[in-house]
């Protein structure tokens, strides 16, 4: 303090600023890591956004939801009777006569033959390969009763029916060369039963006979008599 009871007045030049230096590099660094994660943030989540679509595209329908699984069924509200047991079936993979599957399918679901819905809801289980695919495509505002199933199963597989063998295509059969005289009789004698009206004991010998080469030919002609 002077002589005149003032304090001496201070240099301002060599005055240092009470205030603290602050930190905008350090602060910015943080806004912009925390945008940049924000950011990822929002791109992964549109990302997901965009797969969950797509998907969506790909599967068609919501596979999860009831009532689109109701819309997708073909037999919808089946009713089971008590103790029935699903047969065991023969499956038709869309090469065998189609009447005689038809009729297959009648004696093993004999005991609820009268239900409609019961034969349409079974009728896939004696299906395998394309012909279960082709149950599946059915249209369910087409196929309302059992004669529109059976009518589109022949209208699909009719061409069984035309190229059911005949005494023609009998005698053009050949024995293959890796093929026993036993496997092959097997095999021609189940074709020979597909053959309407039905072959006389005598023509089926005749026509398998024709089909043989030596020696077969001459043992099944010298073994007809018997």
């Amino acid at each position: 303090m002077s002589e005149h009871g003032q304090e001496p007045q201070q240099n301002p030049t060599f005055v240092q600023s009470a205030t603290p230096a602050s930190a905008p590099t350090v602060m910015e660094a943080s806004a912009n890591e925390s945008h940049k994660a924000k950011s990822s943030d929002s791109i992964d989540q549109d990302k997901i956004e965009a797969l969950e679509a797509r998907i969506k595209v790909i599967e068609g329908v919501d596979l999860y939801n009831p009532i689109r699984a109701a819309e997708k069924c073909l037999v919808p509200n089946v009713v089971f009777p008590k103790k029935f047991y699903v047969p065991e079936f023969i499956k038709y993979c869309g090469t065998q006569c189609l009447m005689t599957h038809l009729t297959s399918y009648y004696n093993k679901m004999a005991e609820v033959v009268y239900d409609e819905k019961l034969l349409m809801h079974f009728f896939q289980d004696n299906l395998s390969g394309a012909t279960f695919s082709w149950y599946m495509r059915l249209d369910n505002t087409k196929i309302w009763r059992w004669k529109d199933m059976v009518d589109a199963f022949v209208k699909q597989y009719k061409y069984n029916m035309d190229i059911a063998p005949d005494r023609t295509s009998l005698s053009n059969i050949e024995k293959k060369d890796k093929e026993s005289i036993r496997e092959y009789a097997q095999r021609w004698r189940e074709s020979a039963a597909q053959v309407h009206p039905p072959l006389l004991d005598k023509e089926m010998v005749s026509l398998f006979a024709i089909t043989l080469k030596a020696p077969y030919y001459k043992h099944v002609m010298g073994s007809s008599a018997q």
